[in-house]
């Protein structure tokens, strides 16, 4: 590792002992200012506030018995899904909060800080942290019930899911920025907070009635044909489609395309029956 890399991950574990260290003290004396969230040389300032054996006794207690490794952190990332879900987490499972919140405390940060003051034992906080990455590995599993949204199509299938969104889930959709990409569509529903079988209920209603709207527009410009065919010639177009699976009318348009640009069979066919 380079030494300015060293240095930037040793200032980063500083700086998150630091906020352990002030949220912990602030605890203590209400008189500490919220303004005074990140202030250098956070023991000096604690001291007119403090006890300095206090805070002494307090450092040593984050650092041997509150304060994980960052190591066993390493499985959470700068991704800010990720992190809303673990923060959701932290505050509904393991009832993990603190108020007022830092208004330069969010994100990753706050999700650290959360751990960090969870007041039980390392071994027992390992455990709770293991289990929290386990249940989000997990959890994660249910992302390929929205395979369907991705692809040439994502932007317009996403934006269709959303207008089918506001009307069945008001509430929720209520003063939200539209839904436009994959990534969107899963963190809206990680925020709703439902189950698997829900969200697999979900994606085949917005799928089928998505299909049925691009069925009704590709029908605008067709026209129904009846017409006589020979025995033979139904039992070939049903081998075909079933052969290409695809419809019996999408076998006839392909074949019409087809002879219409490549002139190759019918002109012979044509020829041959007005000689006979």
């Amino acid at each position: 590792m380079r030494v300015g890399a060293a240095h930037a991950i040793r200032r980063r574990e500083e700086t998150r002992f630091d906020t352990w260290l002030w949220l912990e003290a602030r605890k203590e004396s209400v008189n500490i200012p919220i303004e005074s969230f990140g202030t250098e040389n956070l023991r000096q300032f604690l001291i007119g506030f403090m006890f300095e054996q206090r805070i002494d006794q307090m450092i040593e207690f984050g650092r041997n018995r509150r304060i994980l490794p960052i190591e066993q952190l390493e499985w959470i990332k700068d991704d800010k899904r990720q992190v809303n879900w673990l923060l959701d987490y932290t505050a509904n499972i393991l009832r993990i909060n603190f108020y007022p919140v830092p208004p330069r405390l969010f994100g990753k940060d706050l999700l650290l800080a959360r751990i960090d003051c969870y007041d039980i034992e390392l071994v027992y906080k390992l455990s709770a942290v293991e289990r929290m990455r386990d249940e989000w590995n997990e959890y994660q599993k249910s992302d390929i019930i929205f395979e369907w949204f991705k692809g040439e199509e994502e932007a317009a299938r996403c934006a269709y899911a959303w207008d089918w969104l506001v009307k069945r889930m008001p509430r929720e959709t209520y003063g939200k920025v539209a839904i436009t990409s994959y990534p969107e569509l899963l963190g809206f529903y990680d925020m709703t907070g439902v189950n698997a079988a829900q969200k697999e209920l979900d994606v085949k209603k917005i799928s089928r009635n998505w299909n049925q709207q691009k069925g009704r527009e590709n029908q605008k410009d067709k026209k129904q044909y009846n017409f006589p065919l020979t025995h033979q010639a139904i039992a070939d177009l049903n081998s075909l489609a079933k052969q290409y699976k695809v419809s019996r009318p999408q076998i006839i348009e392909a074949l019409i395309k087809m002879e219409a640009a490549q002139g190759y069979y019918l002109p012979q066919k044509v020829k041959k029956t007005l000689l006979d």
